[in-house]
């Protein structure tokens, strides 16, 4: 199927692959071959100066297949994988059927053999994970995302070895106000004591800006985040917050891990809630941030899948993949918000070789599982319409 200028691969998996109820037991993670290595770079100041926007890039329909292999060498490269999830809220209804069965995993243990079989697998934290105040009540109108402490250890279960931090959640603190920066320091600090390495928010703006690296098989990926959404969330230079998806901070920040690793990967939190349309923010801020020398762009925040494109030179944006782990089973009439995307992204070496899509349904408002066939098609159709919505400049 064609959901863009470029070829990309739908990978349409059966939900008949898997059991119907999710097993109970505890099961740890296998053991990757090859553990990945991270890399802790030295935060970087800011740049003062703006960067100016380059002009849109015009993707047409006459590029071919898939990027063009690499010489063939005396030495094979590695084959990579790469997993990215939707929005992932573990708070609210999502906590309490996991705390009410006793099991952190259980959100996650039906898709746990397709999370865990990447070398990497990438989420983004639409929530804060903090033990300052109670948690959230399971109460879909009540929008303030507090997670306990103990919910990292079924992210930690899943297999996830990042997760985008910089969404418009990261500050929240549950029914009790009051917390400043509390809560998001120690989702931080929850995430790391469990292995999981938060991408995208730090103490200041130099460190929620900085790449995590991470190396996988000879193979330096440089991961950045950034939220467009709730600039209440931002950091600056001395208070703790979330790295702001401003140009002067974006390219900037792609432009100096292009000059740290072979691949740079963009997590955006950016677009509109609630609909497949990609605003302009979305269509220049993807030209720009593949421009300064993203590979791989993945966004989220809509909660509704959008389109998946292949640029000219090769890089992929997925504007947006839904929801993944979230307690939003109501809709307008739809099932949008129960809906969402996996995106694989397979390398060989440092070249990107496409990606799959793998749509999945939330069950009972908690639990992810692979989409029957009839609904995949659907969600594929959806991408492949929002797509069409992209804003794009008019020719010269």
């Amino acid at each position: 199927m064609r959901v863009g200028p470029g070829w990309v691969l739908i990978a349409l998996v059966s939900a008949a692959c898997l059991p119907a109820n999710a097993a109970t037991a505890p099961v740890a993670p296998p053991a990757r071959s090859t553990a990945p290595v991270f890399v802790s770079p030295t935060p970087w100041p800011p740049s003062s100066a703006a960067p100016s926007l380059p002009s849109p890039h015009l993707p047409t329909a006459t590029l071919p297949p898939s990027p063009t292999p690499a010489p063939v060498s005396p030495t094979a490269e590695p084959e990579i994988t790469l997993l990215f999830t939707g929005d992932i809220n573990p708070a609210r209804c999502v906590y309490q059927m996991a705390r009410d069965a006793g099991d952190m995993a259980l959100p996650y243990r039906p898709l746990a053999d397709v999370l865990q079989s990447a070398d990497l697998t990438i989420g983004s934290l639409d929530a804060s994970i903090s033990d300052y105040n109670p948690p959230s009540p399971c109460a879909e109108f009540h929008r303030n995302l507090l997670a306990p402490a103990e919910t990292v250890q079924g992210l930690q279960f899943a297999g996830f070895d990042l997760l985008a931090a910089a969404t418009n959640h990261i500050k929240d603190c549950g029914l009790v106000r009051g917390c400043d920066h509390e809560s998001l320091l120690e989702t931080l600090s929850n995430l790391r004591a469990a292995g999981i390495e938060p991408v995208g928010a730090g103490p200041n703006l130099a460190e929620a800006a900085a790449p995590v690296i991470v190396e996988v098989r000879g193979v330096r990926f440089a991961f950045l985040a950034f939220t467009a959404i709730n600039g209440e969330v931002w950091a600056d230079e001395a208070a703790p917050g979330a790295a702001p998806f401003l140009k002067e901070v974006y390219v900037d920040a792609v432009r100096r891990a292009r000059d740290e690793a072979d691949v740079v990967v963009a997590l955006p939190h950016w677009g509109r809630e609630f609909t497949g349309q990609i605003t302009w923010e979305q269509a220049l801020g993807a030209d720009a941030l593949v421009d300064a020398g993203a590979r791989l762009v993945v966004g989220n925040n809509p909660h509704h899948v959008q389109g998946v494109e292949t640029y000219p030179n090769g890089a992929v944006v997925a504007y947006a993949l839904g929801n993944f782990v979230f307690d939003q089973q109501w809709s307008d009439g739809t099932v949008f918000t129960v809906q969402g995307l996996l995106l694989r992204a397979r390398f060989r070496g440092a070249t990107l070789q496409g990606v799959d899509l793998i749509p999945i349904h939330i069950y009972d408002n908690f639990q992810p599982r692979l989409a029957p066939p009839a609904e995949a098609a659907q969600i594929l159709r959806d991408v492949e319409a929002s797509l069409q919505t992209r804003p794009r400049a008019a020719s010269p």
